[in-house]
């Protein structure tokens, strides 16, 4: 039997990632993420390394969009598995999660970022999969 595409999971699962990620950079961990990646703020303008970084919405129009693809890819992986119930779901995303914050780690390993980035980053991949997978997952089209 064919998986049928819960629509309104993959826009719920994008929101909750949106969500999540304002709340993982936005508040949780604003001040580490910022010194790992040597950004300081003044006023309301940032700078990275002293130069003044340019304000754009850009960065979050390719994140939704990201966001959204890894929702239909991973809708897409689950329907393949099988997978019906929340735990499932999670349990796949934290696979793929997980292998993304190897890649985070690897990455910071040849830019010799500081290892509290590689933290931030790579348990919020992980986060963020097991989030998009059990929602997925979970809620199934009837």
């Amino acid at each position: 039997m064919e998986r049928k595409t819960n629509w309104l999971a993959i826009v719920v699962s994008v929101a909750v990632a949106m969500f999540t990620g304002f709340l993982w950079y936005g508040l949780l961990f604003n001040q580490q993420w910022m010194a790992g990646n040597g950004i300081t703020m003044e006023g309301e303008k940032l700078f990275k390394d002293g130069v003044e970084i340019p304000m754009s919405s850009m960065p979050m129009v390719f994140n939704a969009i990201a966001l959204f693809i890894y929702a239909l890819v991973l809708n897409w992986l689950l329907g393949r598995m099988g997978v019906r119930t929340w735990m499932d779901g999670a349990v796949a995303g934290g696979a793929i999660g997980l292998l993304m914050a190897v890649g985070v780690y690897t990455g910071n390993l040849f830019a010799n970022n500081p290892m509290s980035l590689t933290l931030v980053d790579g348990s919020y991949s992980l986060v963020l999969f097991v989030l998009i997978g059990a929602i997925i997952g979970g809620w199934q089209k009837k």
